[in-house]
């Protein structure tokens, strides 16, 4: 399977819109119409690529009858907050990042790093966070229906 690439990330502030869900009724596409006809309002932005991020209050568990709340964001990276908009911190850390194409319902990736990978690596997830990062790059949504070159994180420390 995928083998990460273990980096230190400096933090950063979300900006965008969340919504509470599950696993079993993950549905993103209720959040981005929220986002993206007021990305062009969205000012001191740090680079072009749009953020999906899953927030769960404790470590999740993945499995056929799974179905752990976390709560979804959709928005972009900023240099501060902006006001409209909500805000999310990601803090500092050492972090596994685990490139992948493909779409984002695929369970596959997660069951792997967290019943396969995160196992039998000499890592253990930070009490500090429990999130689930995408990257989709500098890309439009809404034009390709099709995210170019997704990077998954998982937030890590040693």
């Amino acid at each position: 399977m995928i083998e990460p690439t273990i980096l230190n990330f400096e933090g950063a502030v979300l900006c965008g819109a969340s919504a509470s869900m599950t696993l079993q009724s993950f549905t993103p596409w209720t959040l981005w119409p929220r986002v993206m006809p007021r990305l062009s309002q969205i000012g001191n932005r740090t680079n072009q690529d749009l953020i999906s991020l899953r927030y769960f209050d404790s470590i999740p568990r993945f499995g056929p009858e799974a179905n752990p709340a976390f709560t979804y964001w959709g928005g972009v990276e900023v240099a501060a907050p902006n006001k409209g908009f909500e805000h999310l911190e990601i803090p500092a850390g050492t972090y596994a990042v685990f490139h992948y194409k493909g779409l984002s319902s695929d369970s596959t990736v997660w069951r792997y790093i967290y019943s396969r990978w995160l196992p039998n690596s000499e890592w253990a997830l930070a009490s500090l966070i429990q999130c689930l990062l995408q990257s989709y790059g500098h890309c439009t949504l809404a034009a390709t229906r099709q995210p170019s070159k997704p990077k998954r994180g998982t937030f890590l420390t040693q």
